[in-house]
């Protein structure tokens, strides 16, 4: 069975925590006991690709403040996929992936973003609770990244677990084209 080590990045506070337990465990962690992750947490995740194939995902939780830096830049190499945080009540979380985050993982993780290695990420909008219904802004400015880099997208709640499903679809995808690649 293969081990795909996945990247979950973006700023503090954008609910990467809360994604990965609701991704890996099925729970949206108690708000009382949610801590900022310092450096990186681990999980993991077994899930089964369209052709009947097992793999086991190993999800890396990196902390989004600046001052881990060197860890990250480690920590980063050798991941084959990986899913861009943003907090979608928060558009500046955004520019922080194109401007900070992107070219973090250019430098330290081996991907090219403007030469097609987009396709092994899949952005993501967190806290779609937070919008209401109307979601056009948020939506326009990740197509936009999307179109650029060539990335997937997805709309989530981790609280609500709204999106959920569509995103493990999609990062299925993803997963089958990295053992393909």
């Amino acid at each position: 069975m293969a081990i795909i080590k996945v990247a979950v990045l973006g700023d503090s506070e954008v609910g990467k925590t809360s994604f990965t337990e609701r991704w890996t465990k099925g729970t949206f962690p108690d708000p009382a006991l949610l801590k900022t992750t310092v450096g990186v947490s681990f999980d993991t995740i077994r899930t089964e690709l369209s052709n009947g194939e097992s793999v086991t995902l190993s999800v890396w939780d990196f902390g989004g403040q600046k001052r881990f830096i060197e860890t990250l830049k480690q920590m980063v190499d050798g991941a084959k996929a990986g899913v861009l945080f943003f907090d979608a009540s928060y558009l500046p979380s955004l520019d922080s992936v194109y401007n900070y985050w992107v070219p973090l993982i250019q430098d330290h993780g081996g991907w090219d973003f403007s030469g097609g290695d987009g396709w092994r990420f899949i952005l993501v909008g967190n806290k779609i609770d937070l919008l209401g219904d109307d979601f056009s802004k948020v939506e326009e400015e990740m197509n936009a990244f999307c179109d650029k880099y060539d990335t997937g997208h997805a709309l989530i709640s981790a609280k609500t677990g709204v999106g959920m499903e569509q995103l493990d679809m999609k990062f299925r995808d993803v997963i089958e084209r990295v053992l393909e690649s």
